[in-house]
């Protein structure tokens, strides 16, 4: 299966697996709960799957890996301990606790969360010493005498042999114990991932042409060279940040991450020439609307070759993918905010002792950034997530300098009759209908951002339509669409605004309507 169907069978898996009845116990007995074991290419994404559905699952998550790992670290180190048996004392070797198993009751404790992902990466590549117990903790979640807790989940990944040459193949025994998934590079699976991450559209206008060229492995006695997926979206971070400082980009650089020296000459030729279309053709002007630039681009659309249409039509789309993308973290942020403010709120109703917007703002701060820090070094929120919570908190912050004024006439009132339960009552009120006023308003200015966002992008598609001319160019408009509903913020867009530009050519497009209509028709006939 693909990357995205193998994070849907975990996230499945976790919900199964921490599923309780009533009297507390759980659905599936910790006996009949399977390690998952995830086997794929290297840089496909297994890692970032397994953080991903513990986060959708709101559960802990504990992550090591396993080649950085010794026999005694992993399964503790051994002291001697006088015991007697029979009447008889004898000195009996016991073990300390397992750092792996140590870390997943310190995450339990300080997160407060007590379901939880214990993924251990490359699990099939440790040393000789460490395999027999790797092997004792995937039959029997134990390291020594120490047991995983019941509500954690045990995953696992690694690696195919033709990907390392250090993998242990496991035997029947413990494979008959595990929860195998198998992973394979999709190139479709992996583009609606790098259209919400914004990866560089000259990769994705090689790899729509150049699929094949998506995953590779070149291996002979020699030599080998490869292309991953990991190398592809580092490769796109690069390319943005060279284009910023302009630094040159040549096949020296792009080798450095595509480790296939063909490849990397196929496409910094690629690279060059979308670069310089990007310079020349007058997307931005025409995706604003200015007619001689929408003349142009459609004067190329109707007599140019389909290859330089595929130029402009990518350059189309990455234009409107960097807005959606934008207008996307606009309202992740707003969302954010709100529910900062209502927790803000809900603090300040639960603390009463605070009685200025300064000392309920600050002591609020005080605690988000002591979750983010527990999150942070948890591993449960990835650091683009924790950056955006940042700057939420900075808002907050920045909410309170405006209530600056209001805090002082409040502070008077307080100093006037202190003693008072209801005076207390009335300034408690007053401090809330502060916070929820100077809250609505700093939202109401992220929603007009997001609004505005949304009309450059409607704007865009509108005059995207226009310049590809649905009754004579078809088919490049077929692609334009097509690509899009790949975008998850695209479908975002059209939801919350269905009277959108592209509405009347979602129906034509909408094969899967077409093939349960045509089902439908057959089964009729017949």
């Amino acid at each position: 299966m693909n990357i995205q169907k193998a994070r849907e069978e975990i996230i499945r898996t976790i919900h199964a697996y921490t599923a309780q009845k009533e009297d507390g116990t759980y659905m599936i007995p910790s006996l009949r709960q399977r390690p998952l074991l995830l086997i794929g290419p290297p840089g496909i994404g297994k890692t970032a799957v397994m953080e991903q559905a513990a986060r959708i699952c709101q559960v802990g998550f504990v992550s090591y890996t396993m080649t950085h790992h010794t026999r005694q670290s992993a399964l503790g180190l051994p002291y001697i301990e006088h015991r007697s048996f029979g009447g008889e004392k004898y000195a009996v070797t016991e073990y300390t606790m397992s750092e792996i198993i140590a870390s997943v009751y310190r995450c339990m404790e300080e997160t407060g969360v007590h379901n939880g992902l214990l993924f251990l990466d490359e699990i099939n590549c440790v040393s000789e010493t460490l395999a027999p117990a790797i092997l004792q903790f995937l039959q029997n979640k134990t390291f020594g005498s120490h047991r995983l807790p019941d509500g954690w989940v045990l995953a696992a990944a690694g690696n195919p042999p033709e990907y390392n040459k250090s993998v242990h193949e496991f035997d029947i025994a413990t494979l008959d114990r595990l929860k195998y998934i198998s992973v394979e590079a999709d190139y479709s699976a992996w583009r609606s991932y790098a259209l919400g991450e914004a990866v560089h559209g000259a990769i994705l206008a090689y790899l729509d042409t150049h699929p094949d060229q998506f995953y590779l492995l070149k291996q002979t006695y020699a030599s080998r060279a490869f292309a991953t997926a990991r190398g592809w979206e580092d490769l796109s971070c690069m390319l943005k940040e060279y284009e910023e400082l302009n630094y040159p980009v040549d096949a020296e650089l792009i080798v450095q991450y595509l480790q296939d020296t063909e490849l990397a000459e196929e496409f910094a030729l690629f690279y060059h020439l979308y670069h310089s279309r990007e310079e020349h053709l007058p997307v931005a002007q025409m995706l604003a609307g200015e007619k001689a630039a929408m003349t142009a681009c459609q004067t190329l659309l109707r007599e140019d070759s389909f290859e330089e249409q595929l130029y402009l039509v990518h350059l189309m789309l990455s234009c409107v993918n960097g807005k959606l993308n934008e207008w996307q973290k606009s309202c992740q942020q707003k969302t954010r905010f709100s529910d900062a403010v209502d927790r803000l709120i809900r603090f300040q109703k639960q603390n009463l002792q605070f009685q200025t917007t300064a000392s309920v703002i600050h002591a609020f701060l005080e605690k988000e950034r002591g979750i983010l820090k527990v999150r942070w070094e948890h591993g449960l929120s990835p650091d683009s997530e924790l950056e955006e919570m940042q700057k939420v908190l900075l808002d907050v912050q920045k909410m309170g300098y405006h209530l600056r004024e209001t805090e002082g006439n409040l502070n008077a009132v307080s100093s006037f009759e202190q003693s008072t339960t209801e005076h207390t009552t009335s300034g408690n009120a007053a401090l809330k209908n502060s916070l929820c006023r100077a809250g609505a308003e700093m939202l109401q200015q992220k929603e007009t951002v997001c609004e505005k966002t949304a009309n450059d992008i409607l704007k865009m598609l509108e005059c995207a339509i226009r310049t590809m001319d649905p009754e004579l160019i078809r088919p490049v408009l077929v692609l334009f669409l097509s690509s899009l509903q790949q975008n998850p913020a695209a479908g975002n867009l059209f939801k919350r605004y269905p009277d959108n530009p592209c509405t009347p050519y979602w129906e034509q497009l909408d094969f899967s309507a077409r093939e349960k209509a045509l089902k439908e028709f057959l089964a009729a006939a017949i």
